[in-house]
């Protein structure tokens, strides 16, 4: 007997499955691909938690023992909700993964750099996809990756290629038109105060500055625009951005602050949140406990901390930690990047 399933009752199933399923089963008809694809059912599913890591460790016996290993990718397809985060080792799909190293990655897309011959390849572990893109016509200095799931599957690479006294000459690659194309873009601050620590939301790369400051600088109309920071860059400063505003987190050791931009045209920010070190750990001792800001989350007042071996996730609203493990002591593993978003049609779309 054939039994049609009602829209409601799919929907309950399809929320249920792993994201890269919901991926395949697009292409099943287009009632499946419409349903798949609408926020409804978006926001039913939680986050994909994914991220970088940096292995310190020896890679094993023979040979290559105690050497390096190069970075790799770590994936939470259930959005990290107590099922634990796993090192993705099958990136096997990508033929060269072994001779290329990744640079960067943005909201699911990793960006892989081969020197010889000099190539870039964009590639999606959840769907299994990857392109080659053209050798830019310069050489780059630097190289960051722009893509939003919610907005297109659309891609962006960005390589900064020469350095002006306020400014940069740079290369964007962009997806839509398969083309490397030429700007420069004046900073508005001395390019010697710019550090490599950028975040990228709205169609555009946010870039931190010395001494306090944050440069916006727009993709499409390559403008800049600086606005001061409530309170000193470091190596340990991040900007980010939850339900769509500007923050910027900031720690000297002992204590993280979490500010809000309130009004960009007037520099006014916001102090939203303090954590210690006896709130991620009640009763330890700060100088037992380290840990290091990695993100916000996107919707919620919960940010993602990176203690040895560990990613926590602090609810600053309840003042309680959830953890996952990325890897282990032995293996001595660091986290560098991590993103949360959620899956969506320009996600599996990406790469297509």
């Amino acid at each position: 007997m054939d039994v049609e399933l009602g829209e409601d009752v799919l929907t309950e199933i399809l929320a249920r499955l792993p994201c890269r399923s919901l991926a395949r089963f697009q292409c099943v008809s287009t009632s499946w691909r419409r349903i798949i694809s609408s926020d409804y059912l978006r926001r039913r599913l939680p986050l994909i938690t994914s991220g970088v890591l940096y292995h310190g460790g020896s890679s094993g016996g023979g040979a290559g023992d105690g050497a390096k290993r190069a970075y790799t990718y770590a994936c939470a397809p259930d959005g990290g909700g107590g099922g634990g985060v796993a090192e993705a080792g099958d990136m096997g799909f990508f033929p060269c993964h072994d001779a290329s190293t990744i640079i960067d990655g943005c909201n699911g897309l990793l960006l892989y750099y081969a020197s010889r011959p000099a190539v870039f390849h964009v590639v999606s572990p959840t769907t299994r996809r990857w392109a080659a893109l053209p050798a830019p016509r310069a050489r780059t200095l630097l190289s960051v990756l722009a893509f939003d799931p919610c907005a297109s599957p659309r891609y962006r690479v960005v390589c900064f290629t020469g350095w002006l006294p306020r400014g940069a000459t740079i290369e964007v690659f962009d997806s839509e038109r398969g083309a490397w194309r030429g700007h420069e873009v004046d900073f508005g601050i001395d390019t010697d105060a710019m550090t490599a620590t950028m975040h990228y939301f709205g169609g555009a790369l946010h870039v931190l500055a010395y001494s306090g400051h944050v440069v916006r600088v727009d993709l499409d109309t390559m403008a800049c625009a600086v606005t001061a920071l409530p309170a000193p860059v470091s190596c340990r400063a991040r900007a980010g951005h939850c339900r769509g505003r500007l923050r910027f987190a900031s720690s000297d050791g002992a204590r993280l602050r979490i500010w809000e931009l309130q009004d960009a045209g007037a520099g006014e920010w916001a102090l939203k949140h303090e954590i210690g070190a006896g709130d991620v750990v009640p009763g330890g001792s700060s100088q037992a406990i380290t840990f290091l800001f990695m993100t916000f989350h996107p919707e919620r007042e919960v940010v993602y901390l990176w203690s040895p071996w560990k990613l926590l996730a602090f609810d600053m609203v309840e003042r309680r930690v959830e953890e996952w493990a990325f890897g282990s002591e032995k293996e001595g593993a660091h986290l560098i990047q991590i993103w949360l978003f959620p899956f969506s049609r320009h996600l599996a779309n990406a790469l297509a």
